[in-house]
């Protein structure tokens, strides 16, 4: 009755017209994790450790197979709030079996069939366990194989299955972000020998989940779900082809596929970024530069990392060309290759970006946007103790301000400054990653009242509120981060859910007694209830400079200093440029732009998405604060998406006057 229940509501979400576009990042595969996402437990066990302390990591297991090859212990979930159910156990083999570490559990009809060499039993975990430890002695064979312990309500003929929780959960979202679900950030495979086989036993560091389980996974969702994956940044590109291959034969050929080269390749935090930063090194100073990573003498050896990383997903690009065709990858293809950059920081992205333009074209020819991730925090409350759930809140949405498209596009304001950047490339920009921080700053102060202000319904406003403006923007999907269930702690309060069982598009309540620690949790936690109102709803676009305006102040260039020091642009040197968003509301449409200048004549070019440069001779005045119309400038615009905005581009390309303002109004087509 309750698949019967859940196929129903499947069928129904497909239906569903959903005016926004919302995505998530699939919790990674641990023993600590809530998530319990594989039927078969064993899946997301340690390495198999000794009978006496199965945490050890000790026990000795064949190296082609992976199956412990003698006694050897096991740990399967820890940190739960309540596993109680029962539990059925499968092996090739025999062996004594018993809890371990403490686990609450019994063991039952244990039966060894000498025919078939099987091993089966159940157990039988009590209500409030928090954790699954087995210990497995005087094995035969020696050692077990095939083993499976499988969760609560299913056999056997589901045990290479993702459970009807997890994929009711992901059925919700427009994209599925598939970063910490394949280890990105300590994957350093680089041959396609070194990738996890979908038939080594457990898929849990040092080993991840195999490239395989992607599609298998969107493929049991009732609905096509387009996918994010993450390069490692060290894979071949026999390895990249090989990942290109799986996903066009295995996937659901509705889905459409994101790309991003590894993960956060910025962040001096992870070891990919220090990889990349030292591969750029090595190419400039070692092989003579055959990237043009150091084309204009930057001597700058970050901004050569950020124009390698470029290299990197335009590569990419290249080779799933070579698997999809040229006619599925890219801008608004199948295949879609992302550039992902530092929210706060625009310079990350744009300087990879004026590289790919720079050396091989516009990128549009090989990308089909930016990412970002915006996180919002407690602002200055972060390292506050003895908070009051009121103040985590008011600190969540004093946070939130800097996300909202009201701040505009100033150096204040990083979020519309890529807005602006991704426009004048005909990009699209999306979230790789996003939702509330809790960690930042002091993890540990007032933990209590950030467990409680998570679970606080006005967290569903706060959450609402920064999805509302993500979209204000003309922004394409966020990808929530994260998914599934896990702890609230000093590390964060990344999930949705603290427990599998929230979960509301199927009914989980005969899954937990009325006395469990489950039943005081709230049903749907607020977090989700902020996702699945904002999937159901629709927001007005809000961002860029209408059309008609006038007298528009050209120091309002995207990125300027708050306050600006000067009323004009003045001073400009040679080929000063200077970035404008413009609103579009209908396509195609014709604008007229007339730019005020004052000073000595020169040469004006005004040019619209990196496209229509046109240059005009700007009229001599009495001096540079008397001001004047250039002659007018028309573009004729059309755009994929509306409404939307295009980025205007002034360039000062001889120098001697001074920049007041613009008007920019639409006349008719002729």
């Amino acid at each position: 009755m309750i698949w019967f229940i859940i196929i129903s509501i499947l069928m129904s979400i497909a239906n569903v017209h959903t005016l926004l576009s919302i995505g998530v990042n699939l919790d990674g595969l641990h023993d600590w994790s809530r998530s319990l996402p594989y039927v078969n437990l064993v899946r997301q066990a340690r390495v198999w450790g000794s009978a006496d302390r199965p945490w050890d990591g000790n026990a000795t297991f064949d190296l082609v197979s992976g199956w412990p090859n003698n006694d050897f212990g096991i740990v399967l979930a820890t940190n739960n709030i309540d596993m109680g159910g029962t539990y059925m156990l499968y092996a090739k083999g025999n062996a004594q079996v018993s809890t371990a570490g403490g686990s609450p559990a019994n063991i039952v009809n244990k039966t060894y069939d000498a025919s078939t060499n099987t091993l089966t039993a159940l157990i039988n975990v009590p209500q409030g366990a928090i954790q699954m430890m087995l210990s497995f002695r005087n094995t035969t064979g020696p050692g077990l194989q095939d083993i499976a312990i499988l969760q609560p309500g299913y056999d056997l003929s589901s045990k290479s299955r993702i459970t009807k929780l997890m994929l009711a959960h992901l059925s919700r979202f427009n994209i599925i972000r598939f970063m910490d679900w394949t280890n990105t950030n300590a994957n350093y495979e680089v041959n396609w020998n070194d990738a996890t086989s979908v038939n080594w036993p457990t898929y849990t560091p040092p080993k991840r989940n195999p490239w395989e389980t992607v599609p298998n996974i969107i493929n049991q969702i009732n609905k096509p779900i387009d996918i994010w994956i993450n390069i490692p940044h060290g894979a071949t590109n026999d390895y990249i082809l090989n990942i290109a291959k799986i996903m066009l034969k295995e996937l659901n050929p509705l889905s459409n596929i994101y790309v991003e080269y590894s993960n956060e390749v910025w962040n001096s935090m992870f070891p990919q970024a220090k990889a990349n930063l030292l591969a750029a090194m090595d190419s400039i100073h070692n092989h003579g530069d055959p990237l043009h990573l150091n084309h204009d003498g930057i001597s700058n050896s970050y901004a050569w990392g950020f124009r390698r990383t470029a290299y990197q997903i335009k590569h990419i690009s290249d080779l799933f060309k070579i698997v999809f065709g040229k006619e599925n990858v890219g801008l608004w293809k199948r295949v879609r290759p992302i550039l992902a950059g530092q929210a706060v920081n625009p310079y990350v992205i744009n300087t990879g970006l004026d590289y790919l333009n720079t050396i091989y074209g516009p990128p549009s020819t090989f990308l089909h946007g930016i990412a970002i991730a915006p996180y919002f925090d407690l602002e200055h409350y972060k390292t506050w103790s003895n908070l009051t759930i009121d103040q985590v809140l008011d600190g969540f949405h004093s946070s939130i301000q800097r996300f909202l498209p009201e701040h505009g596009w100033s150096q204040q304001a990083p979020i519309g400054v890529h807005a602006v950047y991704a426009a004048w490339y005909k990009l699209n920009v999306y979230g790789y990653e996003g939702g509330p921080d809790t960690a930042s700053g002091c993890g540990d102060c007032s933990l209590e009242a950030k467990i409680k202000a998570t679970r606080h319904p006005r967290m569903t406003d706060i959450c609402l509120t920064f999805l509302n403006g993500w979209s204000r923007f003309g922004f394409q999907t966020l990808n929530w981060f994260g998914s599934g269930a896990n702890q609230i702690g000093k590390y964060g309060s990344w999930s949705l859910l603290e427990d599998m069982r929230q979960e509301i598009l199927i009914d989980t309540t005969k899954m937990f007694n009325s006395t469990s620690s489950v039943a005081q949790l709230p049903r749907p936690p607020p977090k989700l209830k902020a996702i699945d109102q904002f999937r159901q709803s629709s927001v007005q676009f809000n961002f860029g400079i209408s059309i008609p305006s006038y007298n528009v102040n050209a120091t309002n260039f995207a990125g300027h200093k708050v306050p600006y020091p000067d009323p004009d642009l003045r001073y400009l040197g040679p080929n000063s440029v200077f970035y404008y968003p413009l609103q579009i509301r209908q396509s195609p449409i014709q604008i007229n732009l007339t730019v005020y200048v004052g000073g000595n004549s020169g040469t004006l070019e005004a040019s619209i998405n990196n496209e229509q440069f046109i240059q005009v001779q700007t009229p001599t005045t009495f001096n540079t604060t008397t001001f004047q119309a250039a002659p007018l400038i028309q573009f004729i615009i059309t755009q994929r998406i509306v409404p939307s905005i295009v980025t205007l581009r002034l360039k000062s390309i001889q120098t001697g006057y001074s920049i007041r303002s613009f008007d920019v109004v639409a006349s008719p087509r002729k």
